[in-house]
């Protein structure tokens, strides 16, 4: 049986004409408190109320049905995918009323470009946007796309958005090899066009002002993180401080480190972001940079949810906080 704006209200412990105010955006509902109006808000998500007649289309056998895309580059990240469908997984778990239908839409050379069915919508209802490209950023805020869309891990002007603090994460980083005194500070930054990877960066950067470091751009993988470090070593550059911007690179940086003999912690510390599952795996335990990706992709899929049945609904963004995590591979 259809959810009703009456069932809303009972659930809510308000009358309708508040549940009706709230959920249809009407400036009258600036009067109740902002706990009722999240209150009504997550309660008629759960529920899978649909308050405008298009969504009302996509009911099928009683259920509200939902097609979404995690859009997603052909990269090396492909890592982090696992820990972003498990998010969406426990969001969609939690609906009752609601069936929503999944699918990964790899995205070729051209990018955003080359997804026609957001422009011509004819497959899903809506798209997560994960690490997109500056060239991709560029294209869809310039041609709007014709089915809602959120970014993860990125910040937008005009679309919602999911993201993290990674600036101001990676200058407590910085901060940390600043206090132990190194004076051979290295960086391995990323090759990959990417919004995310360029804040840390300047997080980095900007804490480590007036001090030496070295940058060197490698590629999203051990390989290349290990590569990176072998090159710096034989040049006579060997690190007492390495900082990667992805726990992929700092895995291959501690294996070059080990062939060469030189101890972590004691000899180099090493930190890298994301704290990916094998972090906690490696010889020594790596120090990371803790990236709540599953978290975060609960709240994109509820927010593309929410502004689907709603297109009024009002909030766009949510930012992250990161913690950092120290292991075996760094100094107190």
């Amino acid at each position: 049986m259809a959810v009703t704006l009456k069932d809303v209200a009972k659930a809510a412990n308000v009358s309708i004409t508040t549940a009706s105010l709230i959920l249809n955006q009407k400036a009258e509902a600036i009067r109740f408190s902002e706990e009722t109006i999240q209150k009504v808000r997550e309660i008629s998500l759960s529920l899978g109320y649909v308050p405008n007649m298009s969504a009302r289309k996509l009911r099928q056998s009683g259920k509200t049905s939902l097609t979404f895309a995690v859009l997603w580059p052909i990269d090396t990240r492909v890592g982090l995918i696992g820990r972003i469908l498990t998010g969406i997984h426990r969001f969609s778990s939690s609906l009752e009323t609601i069936t929503i239908n999944l699918l990964v839409k790899t995205m070729d050379e051209m990018g955003i470009q080359g997804v026609k069915e957001l422009y011509q919508p004819n497959l899903f209802n809506g798209a997560i946007l994960a690490n997109t490209s500056m060239a991709d950023e560029t294209y869809i805020h310039r041609v709007s796309p014709s089915v809602p869309v959120v970014f993860f891990h990125r910040t937008s002007p005009i679309y919602p958005y999911v993201s993290a603090n990674n600036f101001a994460a990676a200058k407590q980083v910085a901060e940390h090899f600043i206090k132990n005194k190194h004076q051979k500070i290295a960086i391995l930054a990323s090759s990959v066009s990417s919004q995310a990877l360029d804040e840390r960066l300047a997080g980095l950067t900007e804490a480590l002002i007036g001090r030496e470091y070295m940058i060197r751009y490698c590629d999203f993988t051990e390989t290349s993180g290990y590569h990176a470090v072998v090159k710096l070593i034989e040049s006579g550059n060997a690190p007492t401080g390495l900082i990667c911007l992805c726990d992929q690179t700092a895995m291959g940086s501690l294996s070059a480190l080990h062939d060469y003999g030189i101890q972590v912690p004691n000899q180099c510390e090493v930190f890298g972001f994301d704290n990916q599952v094998y972090s906690n795996f490696t010889i020594p335990k790596l120090s990371t940079v803790n990236l709540p990706v599953e978290e975060m992709s609960f709240y994109a899929m509820q927010l593309l949810v929410q502004r689907t049945l709603d297109p009024n609904y009002s909030e766009k963004q949510k930012n992250f906080d990161l913690d950092i995590i120290y292991r075996e591979s760094t100094r107190p």
